[in-house]
């Protein structure tokens, strides 16, 4: 069993419509909110960042009211959000910083820098992130820092719980169920279903499932809280997110595999099955683990 644990999450923030996104996801998904400590981060636009502002903007440095009415409003709806779900203030940071690379390398810079357990996106964010997948904003930086797990909630459905953890057998799996477990610890209201989609490459999967019942177990996990499934089929992404949507998960947790220098940025950052469940996941939220 681990000790007690303290999570935190860096939020990030684009418009009312994208945080109402992430930022509702974490609302609803966590009911012990009292291990958790959020941040929410902004990164202000070129057309702000030319206005007389810090370079970087926290509550321990200035007022609220030194920024722009429309980002404090942005901070005030999605910190209400969470208010209402039983988050104190103190568990609500907030920062704002003037672009400086540009706002995929900054967000990415903060998520290392702050050591956060997983940077989360809305529904906005997951359309500029787009750039990455596609190749636009394939900077040698994201693929250098990208540390923390990325959680992408376009449209989630509040009502759903549990996670999906899909196992391919490789190494991978084990760091995805570390951080699965380390979400869920005290989490109590979520069970946890160990995919593996056998495609007919003779992978372990006897041992892909103990591996990753192991890590969980150590977080608090219980048996009757960790399930296993094998589905024999050759469609990766539509077996999974045809489970996700059986099963009604609240999110599917997979590791950024696929990755090769010849590929493009998202191969070789997210991976080439990340992908393509990004362009499909509509009401689970989608963590990959890097």
């Amino acid at each position: 069993m681990k000790p007690a644990i303290k999570k935190s999450l860096l939020l990030t923030l684009r418009d009312k419509v994208s945080c109402s996104q992430g930022v509702q996801f974490v609302g609803s998904f966590f009911q012990n909110p009292s291990a958790l400590m959020t941040t929410f981060f902004y990164v202000l636009p070129q057309t702000i960042s030319k206005q007389k502002i810090s370079e970087m903007w926290g509550e321990d440095r200035s007022s609220i009211e030194a920024l722009p009415p429309e980002i404090v409003e942005v901070f005030s709806l999605c910190g209400n959000v969470l208010k209402d779900k039983g988050f104190l203030a103190s568990q609500i940071r907030k920062i704002a910083r003037k672009k400086q690379t540009g706002t995929i390398q900054d967000i990415i810079r903060e998520g290392k820098d702050g050591l956060y357990d997983a940077i989360v996106f809305g529904k906005k964010g997951s359309n500029f992130l787009e750039d990455i997948l596609y190749g636009n904003l394939g900077h040698e930086v994201l693929e250098k820092e990208l540390a923390a797990p990325v959680w992408f909630c376009r449209d989630p459905d509040a009502t759903r719980k549990n996670v999906l953890i899909c196992l391919d057998g490789s190494p991978l799996g084990e760091r995805v169920a570390d951080h699965v477990g380390y979400i869920l610890h005290g989490e109590t209201h979520h069970s946890v279903t160990l995919l593996h989609i056998d495609k007919g490459q003779g992978v372990n999967q006897e041992k892909a499932f103990h591996d990753a019942i192991v890590v969980l177990k150590s977080y608090g996990l219980t048996d009757e809280r960790i399930h296993t499934s094998t589905v024999k089929a050759l469609r990766v992404t539509n077996t999974l997110l045809e489970s996700a949507e059986q099963g009604k998960f609240a999110a599917i947790a997979i590791g950024s595999v696929g990755r090769t220098a010849s590929m493009g940025i998202c191969q070789r950052i997210v991976g080439a099955k990340c992908k393509n469940i990004f362009n499909e996941i509509e009401k689970t939220a989608l963590w990959i683990v890097p």
